[in-house]
């Protein structure tokens, strides 16, 4: 007896030390010396990384699981040209500007190069020279335990001749990459929330992938586009969404494998590329293309109608570029995986609150006073005093609505579009300055949270001086935004350091009133290129400026943001419009509330406005399932009365037609809000039959049916179009 109990007691004692519990995984296999061409150069507990110095191509190991990702391809599809197979391969691609014919690619295969490789303690770094491009630049690769980083110096980069410059570089184009259907799987997509292409054979269906411009578009460099219009003023297309996080992935679900790209610098010009197969080869693949030099109209005359000619911008732009991939593998090695790292990710670098109150609040806007024309002037159409702002939040909450959060549009002297915001001064028009400023302390008493609104980036030129302060795009001419609307049909953008000096002397105004509630819109989902005063500034120093202005005002002010891209978000107490769909492109297979799973738990999330929302069903489901806030837009005065006002596009807003939805989604989402309180979703599952499965953290399920009859989703039926929380 006693030798049994000493050979128990040594057995789990071995155990106790390291050999793996049931459940876990199997004790990692043996280094490979080379996989696919590529040696083994280095590994840390989790990861093994191995290097191919003639393309400084890599593959990088699970170790637990012995699977891998590539960042070239395995094997030529006999079909590409040279030119791609070079792309296909290099860990470094460039697009060459040359000054005497079209662009043209450098790589690390056809063309002809120097490289000096050197093992580092976690990876290796590379100095390259392209010697007849006379380009140079050092890449710098470090095996992390959680994933690869991947950066060029600013310092390295040389540009040495006077023919070739670079236009664009990629860092790894080809990570992860799948041929055809060779790989189950998905690319991620930020799209809006998000979007999955699926790996499968898109059989030569599409000539384009998405291409999206991290942050949106610089309106520097973008020209006014012909648009589709009804009646010449109506826009019948939508626009495309914001990318508003700087990332990409792709999973390889059999595999049980994935990453997520994440842009940590350089992305404020940076571009996320997404490639089903057919899109000029037959490979998947999902890039940052990092922009160094663009290319522009430059008329030819003062007179913008007698032609313009094609430049490119004569110096590149100047940061360190780097992509950090987060390797997941098992169940992570998911979309919904990739959200949690980023979560995770986002949290450890403070790149968000960490103490933000998340407690449900339904969304109810105001919108105070617009303009419309009266004889040789403007005169103002009211919509939403105060009084009726107190009489709205009054019969909410007979009806056992309360708790809001709410803003207030065109609260301002002059109406909604009298821009930008000088001072805090109310328009007599809805009470007066006193009065707003005691409706805002009296809805802090009663539990209400109410913001004003401000966006600080248009001029409008009809109500406000505008010759100086204003911006010109990088062609110096001056930049104008068309609004096709009735009254005023043309805006000005500010320069970053006045709109920077507008916010801090209004906030300082405002505060001085004893209120302190900032709903803040245009700088947070826009930057720009731009000239000034003779001098270029880049979308770097535009950045850079609206970080210090909003860093600055969140110190005094209880702040919300309106669509924050994400270098904001450490700054703000809530995300407002968050978007609950795509831009719909017919190359993505299917949406996924992505961001909604990065910030459930973390931020409080509002969608857009469900009054103008069609089907509001399904949006009421779409909101569930990504565990955002509802939001209404409302009036006290019948929309009718904004017909002939720029706010013309609000066709349905008069509180009374909305009371009934307002307490309904009030009542259901509160109740889901009850049960989801304080969690992170930490799964999300996607069925065939139109049903949709979501787990949070503390053990809550939420069960979705999207289909027209009805469905069973993990062991419960639902009806068509409805829901149910387990």
């Amino acid at each position: 007896m006693i030798a049994l109990l000493t050979a128990v007691s040594v057995l789990a004692g071995s155990c106790l030390a390291g050999a793996p519990l049931f459940g876990e995984r199997s004790v990692a296999r043996a280094a490979a010396e080379e996989i696919n061409g590529h040696a083994f150069l280095t590994e840390n507990s989790a990861y093994r990384l191995y290097l191919n110095e003639e393309d400084l191509s890599v593959v990088v190991e699970d170790k637990a699981t012995g699977s891998f990702m590539e960042s070239s391809i395995s094997y030529d599809d006999e079909k590409s040209n040279f030119i791609w197979l070079g792309a296909m391969r290099s860990a470094i691609v460039l697009t060459m500007i040359n000054l005497n014919s079209d662009t043209t690619q450098a790589d690390l295969i056809n063309d002809e190069n120097t490289k000096k490789v050197t093992k580092t303690a976690n990876g290796f770094t590379a100095e390259i020279y392209w010697t007849k491009f006379k380009i140079g630049l050092t890449l710098e690769v470090t095996l992390t335990e959680d994933g690869l980083v991947a950066r060029v110096p600013e310092e390295s980069i040389r540009e040495d001749g006077t023919q070739y410059f670079i236009g664009t570089l990629r860092i790894y184009p080809f990570m992860g990459c799948s041929y055809l259907d060779d790989k189950a799987g998905y690319m991620l997509v930020p799209d809006g929330n998000g979007a999955l292409i699926y790996l499968d054979n898109k059989e030569g269906r599409f000539s384009s992938g998405f291409s999206g411009t991290i942050y949106g578009t610089d309106i520097g460099f973008e020209e006014s586009k012909a648009e589709t219009l009804l009646w010449d003023r109506y826009n019948t297309i939508t626009g495309s969404e914001t990318v508003y996080a700087p990332v990409f992935g792709i999973a390889h679900t059999e595999d049980e494998i994935a990453f997520l790209g994440i842009v940590e610098e350089g992305e404020e010009r940076c571009s996320i590329d997404v490639m089903p197969n057919g899109v000029s080869v037959d490979y998947n693949r999902a890039y940052a293309r990092f922009v160094l030099r663009r290319m522009y109209n430059q008329p030819t005359s003062a007179n913008s109608t007698s032609g313009s000619l094609r430049v490119y911008e004569d110096d590149r732009s100047h940061s360190d570029l780097q992509v950090r991939f987060l390797f997941l593998s098992g169940s992570q090695a998911s979309y919904a995986g990739m959200a949690a790292a980023y979560r995770d990710y986002l949290l450890k670098n403070g790149q968000v609150k960490s103490s933000v109150d998340t407690s449900y609040r339904t969304r109810v806007d105001f919108l105070g006073t617009d303009r419309e024309n009266w004889l040789l002037s403007t005169t103002a159409v009211v919509m939403t005093t105060v009084s009726d702002v107190e009489e709205i939040y009054e019969d909410l909450r007979q009806n056992g609505v309360s708790g809001l959060l709410s803003t207030y549009k065109g609260w301002q002297k002059g109406g909604l579009y009298d821009l930008p915001i000088n001072s805090y001064k109310a328009d007599r028009k809805i009470g007066g300055t006193a009065a707003l400023t005691r409706l805002i302390k009296d809805a802090e008493s009663a539990g209400n949270q109410l913001y004003l609104y401000n966006n600080l980036l248009p001029v409008n030129p009809d109500e406000q001086n505008a010759t100086f302060n204003t911006i010109k795009m990088v062609n110096k001419k001056r930049y104008e935004k068309t609004t096709h609307a009735e009254v005023y049909e043309t805006f000005m953008y500010l320069t970053p350091a006045r709109a920077q000096y507008l916010l801090k002397k209004f906030v300082t105004g405002y505060t001085k009133k004893g209120v302190s509630n900032l709903a803040l819109a245009g700088m947070t989902d826009t930057l720009y290129t731009y000239y000034y005063s003779g001098e270029k500034h880049t979308r770097f120093e535009t950045a850079q400026t609206f970080e210090d202005a909003v860093s600055a005002v969140s110190q005094d002010v209880n702040l919300i943001m309106e669509t924050p891209c994400a270098y904001l978000w450490k700054y703000t107490d809530a995300f407002l419009d968050m978007p609950l769909y795509t831009s719909s492109y017919i190359i993505e297979d299917e949406s996924v509330p992505f961001l909604s799973l990065v910030l459930k738990g973390v931020v409080p999330m509002y969608g857009e406005y469900v009054n103008f929302e069609a089907n509001k069903q399904e949006f009421l489901l779409k909101m569930i399932e990504s565990g955002v806030y509802p939001s209404f837009y409302v009036t006290k005065q019948d929309a009718s009365e904004l017909i002939y006002t720029n706010s013309s596009d609000i066709y349905s807003s008069q509180y009374d037609a909305f009371r009934d939805t307002i307490v309904s989604y009030d009542a259901i989402l509160r109740e889901v809000s009850e049960k989801t309180k304080g969690a992170s979703i930490i799964n999300h599952t996607i069925f065939e039959n139109g049903t949709r499965l979501v787990e949070y953290d503390n053990g809550t399920k939420i069960c979705l049916n999207y289909s027209e009859s009805a469905q069973t989703v993990d062991g419960i039926t639902l009806d068509a179009m409805s829901y149910a929380i387990r």
